[in-house]
C-alpha cells in the first residue's frame, strides 16, 4: 500500500475529497514527526506504538581490514505491534 492508495480509501470510506485525504496523511505524518522528535511515543491503539530508542555507540570489527572500529551513538524509531495485530497474524508467517 502506499500514500496514494491510503487517501483514496480514506476517500471513498469517509466520502471526502481525495485531496483532502492527501492533507490529512501529510498533517498526521508531520504532527507524529514533530512529536517523535521531542521524545514523544506515538500510541495507535489496535495498531501499535512508534517510539525514538538510542543506540548507544558499540565497537566493532571491519570485516575486510579487520581493524576495531567505533559505530557513532545513534536514534532508531521502533515500532512495537499492539496485541490485537499480533494475533491476527499469529501463524501466518
Amino acid at each position: 500500500m502506499n500514500k496514494k492508495y491510503l487517501a483514496e480509501e480514506i476517500a471513498k470510506r469517509i466520502s471526502i475529497k481525495k485531496y483532502e485525504a492527501y492533507n490529512f496523511i501529510d498533517l498526521f505524518i508531520e504532527v507524529a514527526l514533530e512529536n517523535l522528535g521531542q521524545g514523544r511515543k506515538l500510541v495507535l491503539s489496535k495498531f501499535g506504538t512508534l517510539i525514538i530508542k538510542k543506540k548507544n555507540k558499540k565497537r566493532v570489527i571491519n570485516p575486510i581490514t579487520r581493524q576495531p572500529m567505533m559505530i557513532a551513538p545513534t536514534k532508531i524509531v521502533k515500532f512495537i505491534p499492539a496485541e490485537n495485530l499480533k494475533r491476527k497474524f499469529e501463524g501466518n508467517g
